[in-house]
Formats: structure tokens, sequence, C-alpha cells
């Protein structure tokens, strides 16, 4: 039970924190509505989940040692995130307008799932923070609550993010300032891919 909490609130802590997630999420929600991000956060927990169980089972441990490998999924992953920003600088000038595609669930939640999953770093916060907090010989009941737990942690907080930035009041507000809006979330997720792609 002590592995369990003390695991969960790490990774909470690391979930609240500002990254990737946190502004396509968020800008989903201002584009498309909060359905539109609760489906996307529906997708993080899903991603969060399968961290975890990498974690449980030592996968992540073992992706972070195999140096080319990692590097190969961190370049994926910041190209990835780079589309996402690109994507959004380009449609900057472009009025706000809700497709049917921007309201697929199978999109939204594909489109949480990835960019969840396309960030190595949360790969180095799983397996540093299970390696440290997880018993060396846990009991079984545990491999299977702490994906549970992880999950609810991971979409919890982006329903938050999704209910909060899905208000008509935001998005209103979204509409008002969208290329600028566009401009600086999308050029937030260029910085972050750039970092990730030369980070040492």
């Amino acid at each position: 039970m002590t592995a369990l909490l003390g695991i969960s609130l790490a990774i909470m802590l690391g979930a609240m924190s500002p990254g990737p997630s946190f502004v396509m999420v968020a800008r989903t929600s201002l584009v498309s509505g909060s359905r539109a991000g609760r489906r996307a956060a529906l997708g993080m927990a899903l991603a969060g989940m399968l961290y975890a169980l990498a974690a449980v089972i030592g996968l992540a441990a073992l992706l972070v040692a195999n140096t080319n490998v990692f590097m190969a999924f961190r370049v994926i992953g910041a190209a990835y995130l780079a589309y996402i920003g690109l994507s959004a600088v380009i449609q900057a000038k472009t009025p706000l307008v809700v497709t049917e595609s921007q309201n697929d669930p199978k999109l939204g939640i594909w489109k949480g799932f990835v960019t969840q999953l396309s960030n190595p770093k949360t790969i180095v916060v799983y397996a540093s923070v299970f390696a440290s907090l997880l018993p060396h010989s846990p009991e079984t009941w545990l491999l299977f609550a702490l994906p549970i737990s992880i999950g609810v942690i991971e979409g919890g907080w982006y329903l938050l993010v999704a209910n909060a930035f899905g208000t008509g009041k935001a998005i209103s507000a979204y509409s008002r300032a969208k290329s600028a809006v566009d401009y600086v979330s999308g050029a937030i997720m260029i910085l972050l891919a750039i970092r990730l792609a030369i980070a040492g």
C-alpha cells in the first residue's frame, strides 16, 4: 500500500506539470469543446495505464537502458510533437469551425493516446519512479492496482483540464484570440519537440 500511494503521488505530480499533453488537451477543448477534450483525456489515461504496465514488468527500464532504441523513440516523439505544433501555427489564421472529423470519438481518443505515448520523457519518469518505489517482490494485487491507479490519475487530471478549457466562456475567449493562442501554443509544442530532439 505504501508503494501504491508513493508511486501514485509521484505520477500525479508529474501529470500536473505543464507539458505537451496539457497543451494538447487544452487546445483540443478550446477548438472542439470539452467533449473532444474528454476523449483526448481518455486517450491519455489509456497511455498512462500502458506505461504503468510496462514499468511494472520492467520494459520501461529496459527501453531506457537501450540507448539506440530510446533515441529512435525520442526522435519519433519529437517529430510528432513538432507536427502538432506546426499544424496549430498553420491553422492559426483559419476561422474556428468544428468539423466532423474533430468530433470523431476514435480520433480524439487516438490523438490523446499518441500524444502521451510519444513523449519519451514519460518513460523516464515512469521507469525511475517505479524503480525507486516498487518493491523487489511486489504482491500480485499491486501489479494490477498500479496501472488502474495511474489510469485514474492521468485521466482524472486531463478531464479537469478538458472541462476547464471547454467551457463556453473559454471557447468564446479563444475564438476572439485564436490566432495569437494558436501561434503561442504551436510555438510551445515546436520548442518542446526541439528540446526533446536535442536533449542529451
